[in-house]
């Protein structure tokens, strides 16, 4: 399997656990997440604009691990 590809799994898994750690612990966090259905705020601006340090946290823990990956791999390869 690609090392890419399980690094974005292992990144996938630990957002899920994250949010679902949000989901159980804010009130505020559980009524957005009912209020912003994946069809009236599909790209989540409106999440974000009320809750941006969750909403950076759970992007971070998504995307950062592969975006270190790639960048390590692109200056080591030169």
């Amino acid at each position: 399997m690609n090392t890419a590809l399980i690094i974005f799994i292992l990144s996938f898994i630990a957002f899920a656990m994250l949010n679902n750690y949000f989901l159980k612990n804010d009130y505020e966090y559980q009524r957005q997440s009912k209020e912003y259905s994946l069809l009236r705020d599909p790209l989540g601006i409106g999440r974000f604009k009320r809750q941006p340090k969750k909403m950076l946290a759970l992007m971070a823990v998504l995307f950062g691990p592969i975006g270190v990956y790639k960048l390590v791999l692109t200056l080591t390869t030169g």
